[in-house]
């Protein structure tokens, strides 16, 4: 069988993706929904994919590496990966006539910041641009020849949900442009920049949320905001209780609160659940936050 678009993918951005282009998909690659597998913002893209009438190939191995015999019985021409968080093998991807292309953001372009969890690292490091890649795959991570590269804002009011929300117009647009220029044999590459330092961002795991308290208001509140839904949050503990803040915003730091400790919620606005947190360097209004217990939560507790 001879395929041409190929999209690869697992989360609800994919799915936004095949609606957008599903009279040009002849296959999407995805992972079983039975599948023990942590995906923030996963999607139902085998649904979508049924619905739209696009073949779908499922499997339960996210690493793709027990599906070769698939892709060396049948004939691809090019792959477009989004939402896919996982490396692709060479054998995969030699089997591409035109290559595997997929997206990275980079705060200050790649070689810059490859690796995983870009979007969420530029905002916790507090950037205030990203520049949006789509690249083609090579074995090596976020190292292929790029495409396109557009740039886009990381403002005072974002969060990772709007910068996600940006990231996929960006893609819809730039996918578009790449399909084009595929069916017109008119593709086009340019390699990364070489005046910029090749860093990698790390994994992120939930743990990585808890909010250090020694660290300024600033940061503290672009932690939250760069984890918040629909990635697992920051958090802090009342005893053993956990407490995730899904968003808060800096308070004041003129008023006096210097009576109060480090991590002390001061109070609580009237009439809600909304409470003001005593930092070191200015104080915190939190929004909105989950925990089993609020009832643990007064004035006077000191979160941890």
């Amino acid at each position: 069988m001879k395929y041409k678009v190929v999209v690869f993918g697992t989360k609800q951005s994919t799915v936004s993706l095949i609606d957008k282009f599903k009279d040009d998909i002849d296959l999407v690659v995805t992972i079983n929904d039975n599948n023990s597998y942590s995906i923030s913002g996963k999607g139902d893209v085998i649904d979508c994919a049924k619905y739209n009438n696009i073949e779908c190939y499922s499997t339960d191995d996210y690493s793709l590496k027990s599906c070769e015999e698939f892709f060396e019985n049948n004939e691809f021409e090019i792959g477009i990966s989004y939402g896919w968080q996982r490396l692709i093998p060479n054998s995969i991807l030699g089997k591409f006539k035109h290559g595997v292309f997929g997206t990275h953001a980079s705060p200050l372009g790649l070689p810059y910041g490859k690796g995983r969890s870009p979007l969420n690292w530029s905002i916790i490091r507090g950037f205030k641009q990203v520049y949006f890649n789509l690249f083609k795959y090579e074995v090596k991570a976020d190292s292929g020849m790029i495409y396109s590269t557009t740039k886009f804002e990381i403002n005072d009011w974002d969060t990772i949900e709007s910068i996600k929300i940006k990231d996929l117009m960006v893609t819809k647009n730039q996918v578009g442009s790449l399909i084009v220029d595929y069916k017109n044999g008119n593709i086009k590459l340019f390699p990364q920049k070489d005046n910029i330092e090749e860093t990698f961002f790390p994994k992120r795991s939930p743990k990585d949320g808890k909010i250090d308290l020694t660290s300024s208001v600033r940061d503290i509140h672009n932690l939250i905001r760069g984890v918040t839904k629909p990635f697992p949050g920051a958090f802090l503990m009342c005893d053993d209780v956990k407490i995730t803040i899904w968003d808060a915003v800096p308070f004041d730091n003129q008023l006096d609160f210097s009576q109060y400790e480090v991590g002390e919620i001061i109070e609580f606005v009237e009439g809600t659940w909304r409470f003001i947190l005593k930092l070191v360097d200015g104080t915190l209004l939190v929004n909105d936050f989950e925990c089993e217990e609020r009832s643990t939560l007064k004035t006077g507790v000191i979160l941890k």
